[in-house]
C-alpha cells in the first residue's frame, strides 16, 4: 500500500511540474556562498528561472545583479547526458553577481529568485569569513585541485561516481579543521535515497595513508575533521557521496585550515536578554570562555570570531522572561514556570529531580537535548513515592524542526492519582554520558495541541487575479476555528478563512486589477476555540521540500510575503458568493458552476479548464472557453460509488473546490521527459460543495 502512496506521490509531482511550468524553481546555488566584504559570481541551477529579474536575500547587505547563461539546445543535451542522474528540474541556469558588505555577519540567508510569474523557493547562501576556492572540474587523482592557502573555503559538486581531490601544504602538529557544508545547502533532494547529499570526507598524506576519516558530526550528516598533521607534507582532502551519486546539487562547501571549530559552549540555556558566561572547547580559539546574550526566545544560532575569523554556528536555546531558571542541580524541585537545565555528568548516568504532584493534575514535562545540538537521545521516567515506575516517555516528532530526521526528544505526561512528591528520571538511550550530553526540563500545565504552517512562504498573485496558499494542522485544533490574513493591501479579498476541518486548508487571494505590482509582507494567524475563550496562534510560514519521493518536511523561512506581478490577459470568478456553500444532493447527477471570465480587450486565446482540486467524487470532462466566449456553465459530474460511504453521515461532508483555466504555451522536452508549459493560468477563488442529508 505504502509503494502505491509512493508512486502516486511521484505522479503528483510530475502532473504538477506540468500544471505549474511557468513557476521558478531554484535547485541549486554554485558556489553557495561567498566571503564577507567581496563580490562573488555564483551559477544558480533549477527550472524557468532563466525568467528572473531579481535575487532577494533576507539581509540588506546582501545585493545581486541577475544574467541568464545561454545556452544552445545541443549543449545543453551535451551537458544533461541521458544515462547520468540528471534531473529537468535543473535544467536552466542563471549567473548571479552577489555583493557582500563588510558589516554583514557570517552566517546562512536566505536566497530566493523573483520573476514576471512570482518568486521561487528559498535555498542557504553562506556568508563566511574565508575567499572561495572553486574547483576545477578537469581535475583527477593525479593531478588534483591545488590549494594555494589556506584558510579557504573549497567549493564544488560530485557528479556520479566522483571524487573530488584537493591538495594542500601542512606543516607537522598544524591542527586542521576540515568542516564541511552539504546537506545545509539543499536540506532535502526529491529524487535520492537518502534525501540529501551524504558526503564521506577524509585526509591522505602523499603516500595516499590515510590521516583522518569522517562520514558525520555526532547526529549531523555533514562531516567534520579535527586532526593534528604529524609531518610537513602535501595532504589531499577527498569528498565523495557515500554510495558514490552526484549531480550540480549534491554541492558542498569545505571550511579547511587552522580555523576556529566550537565543539560545545556551557551552559547551552539561559534567558532572553541576560548575559550568560560560558565555558568553550574546541581548537584554535585562543580563549577558553565567552559571554553570550540573545534577544529572541527559543532556538538560537550562535558563533565564535577571533584573529583567524568566525566558527561554525552553536546552538542556544534561551527561555522567555518570567521563567526561573535553575542550572545543574540535581534533585531540585520542577514546579510549573520553572525550568531546570543540567547535563548527565554523574557516573550513574541517571540524573533525578523532585516533582510536587497534586491528585488528578496532569504532569507534563518537555525535555529539550537533541533540538539544541546535544548528543543525548535522552528517556524520562517517573515514578512514585514507592519508586515505581509510573510513565515513561521516549521520542517525540516536533513538526517545528524541519531540518531533523531523527526526534530524540522526549515529552512526558501523566495524571497523578494521589498527592506526592514524584521523582523524574533523565537518561541517555545508550547510556552515553559527558557535559555534552546536556538537556533543559520544562514543565507545563499544557502544551500547544497543534501546530500551524503557511506554504508557500512567498505567495504570487497577478493584478487582477487569484492565488493561493496552503495551512496544514499538525495535531488538533478546537473548532470553530478561522484563519486571519494580516498586511494586505486595500482592495484585496479573500476566501476560504474558516476552517472547517482536516489537516490541509487551501485559501485564496484575490488581488484588484488596480494593484501596485510589489512586495507586501503578510501575517497569517489562526483564531481558535479554547475551553474558555478564544485564542489566536501563529501560522508559521515555511517551505514546503520532499525527502526522497514522499515524506515532506517544513523548512521555516524568514518571512511571509505576497509579491503582486504583471495582470494577465484574463481573470476567473464565479457568478456566486464564495463565502456561501454550494449544496448537491445525493440524487444529483451533476452539479452546474458558472465560470465568469473578464478578457482583455484583443485576448482571443482559448482556455482550457479543470478542478484545481482532485477528487474522487468529483470530475470534470474536458472544457474549453473559446475566444468568444465571456462565461461557460460546467458540470462536475458525481460519483456516485465513492458518495456512498458518506450516505447518512449526521454531519453533512463537504469539499473545497476551485476552478483553474489554463492557455497553453511551447512545449518542451527534457530527457525523456515531455512538458506542457502554461502561457498563462489563473483561477478561481475557493468554495465549498456540500453534501446535504
Amino acid at each position: 500500500m505504502k509503494s502505491r502512496r509512493i508512486i502516486l506521490t511521484i505522479l503528483c509531482a510530475i502532473i504538477s511540474t506540468t500544471l505549474y511550468a511557468q513557476k521558478l524553481s531554484l535547485g541549486y546555488l554554485y558556489p553557495a556562498g561567498g566571503q564577507v566584504g567581496t563580490t562573488v559570481v555564483i551559477e544558480a541551477g533549477g527550472l524557468n528561472i532563466n525568467k528572473a529579474t531579481k535575487v532577494l536575500f533576507n539581509h540588506p547587505g546582501i545585493t545581486a545583479d541577475i544574467e541568464p547563461v545561454k545556452e544552445s539546445a545541443a549543449a545543453k543535451r551535451k551537458r544533461r547526458r541521458l544515462n547520468d542522474q540528471s534531473s529537468p528540474q535543473l535544467a536552466d541556469r542563471v549567473k548571479l553577481t552577489i555583493k557582500i558588505d563588510s558589516t554583514v555577519p557570517c552566517a546562512m540567508y536566505d536566497l530566493r529568485l523573483q520573476g514576471p510569474s512570482g518568486v521561487s523557493n528559498m535555498l542557504p547562501f553562506e556568508v563566511a569569513s574565508y575567499p572561495n576556492f572553486v574547483e576545477n572540474k578537469r581535475a583527477s587523482e593525479r593531478n588534483p585541485n591545488i590549494v594555494p592557502s589556506l584558510p579557504a573555503v573549497l567549493c564544488g559538486y560530485v557528479t556520479p561516481g566522483g571524487v573530488d581531490r584537493f591538495r594542500f601544504e601542512g606543516c607537522a602538529g598544524q591542527t586542521i579543521v576540515a568542516t564541511v557544508k552539504a546537506r545545509q545547502l539543499v536540506p532535502y533532494i526529491a529524487d535520492a535515497v537518502p534525501g540529501w547529499f551524504q558526503p564521506v570526507l577524509k585526509i591522505v598524506d602523499s603516500d595516499g595513508r590515510e590521516v583522518a576519516y569522517s562520514d558525520d558530526y555526532h547526529h549531523n550528516v555533514d562531516p567534520v575533521i579535527i586532526t593534528t598533521l604529524p609531518k610537513d607534507d602535501n595532504y589531499t582532502i577527498i569528498i565523495h557521496d557515500a554510495i558514490y551519486r552526484g549531480r550540480e546539487d549534491f554541492n558542498y562547501r569545505i571550511h579547511l585550515g587552522q580555523i576556529p571549530f566550537v565543539t560545545g559552549r556551557y551552559p547551552a540555556y539561559g534567558t532572553v536578554g541576560k548575559s550568560v558566561k560560558q565555558r568553550i572547547t574546541g581548537v584554535n580559539l585562543g580563549t577558553t570562555t565567552a559571554k553570550v546574550k540573545v534577544r529572541k526566545a527559543g532556538y538560537n544560532q550562535i558563533t565564535f570570531t577571533n584573529d583567524i575569523g568566525t566558527s561554525d554556528a552553536v546552538s542556544f536555546y534561551a527561555l522567555p522572561k518570567g521563567v526561573k531558571h535553575i542550572q545543574g542541580k540535581e534533585g531540585a524541585m520542577l514546579n510549573i514556570g520553572t525550568a531546570i537545565s543540567d547535563s548527565l555528568t554523574t557516573t550513574s548516568r541517571i540524573k533525578r529531580y523532585r516533582i510536587s504532584a497534586q491528585m488528578r493534575e496532569p504532569i507534563i514535562v518537555e525535555l529539550i537535548g537533541r533540538r539544541n545540538g546535544s548528543r543525548i537521545d535522552a528517556v524520562m521516567r517517573l515514578r512514585d513515592g514507592y519508586g515505581k515506575v509510573v510513565a515513561k516517555a521516549d521520542d517525540k516528532e516536533d513538526p517545528m524542526q524541519g531540518m531533523m530526521t531523527f526526534h530524540a526528544d522526549p515529552v512526558l505526561k501523566y495524571t497523578p492519582k494521589r498527592t506526592e512528591v514524584m521523582i523524574l528520571e533523565v537518561e541517555d538511550l545508550y547510556q552515553g554520558y559527558g557535559e555534552d550530553y546536556h538537556y533543559l526540563l520544562r514543565r507545563h500545565s499544557q502544551l500547544p495541541s497543534f501546530n500551524a504552517f503557511v506554504s508557500p512562504a512567498n505567495i504570487t498573485v497577478p493584478a487582477g487575479g487569484t492565488s493561493t496558499f496552503r495551512v496544514d494542522i499538525t495535531g488538533k485544533v478546537k473548532r470553530p476555528a478561522n484563519l486571519i490574513v494580516e498586511g494586505l493591501p486595500k482592495g484585496f479579498t479573500t476566501s476560504s478563512l474558516n476552517l472547517l476541518a482536516g489537516r490541509r486548508w487551501n485559501v485564496s487571494i484575490t488581488a484588484p486589477k488596480d494593484a501596485t505590482v510589489e512586495r507586501f509582507p503578510i501575517e497569517v494567524n489562526l483564531e481558535y476555540a479554547t475551553k474558555d475563550s478564544r485564542a489566536t496562534a501563529k501560522v508559521v510560514p515555511v517551505d514546503n521540500m520532499m525527502q526522497a519521493f514522499y515524506y515532506t518536511h517544513y523548512i521555516q523561512a524568514a518571512e511571509l510575503a505576497l509579491d503582486v506581478t504583471q495582470p494577465s490577459p484574463y481573470r476567473m470568478s464565479v457568478d456566486f458568493d464564495v463565502e456561501n456553500e454550494v449544496p448537491f444532493a445525493f440524487s444529483n447527477e451533476h452539479i452546474p458552476i458558472k465560470i465568469i471570465v473578464d478578457k482583455d480587450p484583443g485576448f482571443n486565446d482559448p482556455i482550457e479548464l479543470v478542478m484545481g482540486v482532485k477528487h474522487r467524487v468529483f470530475t470534470l470532462d474536458p472544457v474549453t472557453i473559446l475566444p468568444e466566449e465571456r462565461e461557460k456553465i460546467i458540470y462536475l459530474k458525481l460519483n456516485h460509488t465513492a458518495l456512498e460511504r458518506f450516505k447518512g453521515r449526521k454531519n453533512p461532508p463537504f469539499w473545497q473546490m476551485n476552478i483553474v483555466g489554463t492557455v497553453k504555451g511551447e512545449i518542451t522536452k527534457q530527457g525523456k521527459r515531455t512538458f506542457q508549459n502554461a502561457k498563462y493560468r489563473e483561477m478561481t477563488p475557493y468554495f465549498i460543495l456540500r453534501l446535504m442529508k
